[in-house]
C-alpha cells in the first residue's frame, strides 16, 4: 500500500506539448471568427447609419416640399424648413459623392427642375454604402421631365 501512495506522487502531472498545442489552435480559431464576425456587424451598422442619414435629408425636403410646393433648390433652403430639421452631424454635399471615408455622415443632395417652368419638382440622396463599398441614389418627388442638377450653396 505504501509503494502504490509512493508512485502516486512521485508521478508527474501537467500537460503534454500537443495538448496545450490544441487549446492553442482552438483559440485562435475562436478569435478569427470573432474578429470577423465583428467587422462585418459594423460595416452593416455603418451603412444602417448612413441610410437613415439619407432618409434624414429626404424628410427634411418633403417638409420644404409641403410648405413651399416645391422641393429645395439651395442648401440653405433645409434651415428654412420649420417643420423639420437636419440632424446635427449631417454634412450636405453639393458636387461629390459620399465616400467610405466620409459616407457616415455625408449625404449628396441633388435636385430636379422641371425643363419647362424651371420649379424643383423633386430630390435625389446619395449615400454610401459600407457593406458593397459604392454609392447608392434614392430619387422622390416628381423626376421625369425633369434634369438633374446640384443646388446652390
Amino acid at each position: 500500500m505504501i509503494d502504490k501512495i509512493k508512485r502516486l506522487r512521485n508521478k508527474e502531472s501537467g500537460f503534454t506539448i500537443v495538448e496545450l498545442l490544441i487549446v492553442i489552435v482552438v483559440i485562435g480559431i475562436l478569435a478569427a471568427i470573432t474578429i470577423v464576425s465583428y467587422t462585418g456587424i459594423t460595416t452593416q451598422a455603418k451603412t444602417a447609419h448612413a441610410q437613415q442619414n439619407a432618409s434624414s435629408v429626404q424628410s427634411v425636403a418633403d417638409a420644404f416640399n409641403a410648405e413651399n410646393s416645391k422641393y429645395p433648390a439651395t442648401t440653405a433652403d433645409f434651415a428654412a424648413v420649420s417643420s423639420a430639421k437636419l440632424p446635427a452631424g449631417i454634412t450636405l454635399l453639393i458636387s461629390a459623392d459620399p465616400t467610405a471615408s466620409n459616407g457616415e455622415t455625408s449625404i449628396r443632395y441633388q435636385k430636379y427642375t422641371d425643363t419647362t417652368s424651371s420649379v424643383v419638382t423633386g430630390g435625389a440622396v446619395t449615400y454610401w454604402d459600407f457593406t458593397t463599398g459604392a454609392t447608392v441614389t434614392n430619387s422622390f418627388g416628381a423626376t421625369t421631365g425633369g434634369t438633374l442638377g446640384n443646388p446652390a450653396s
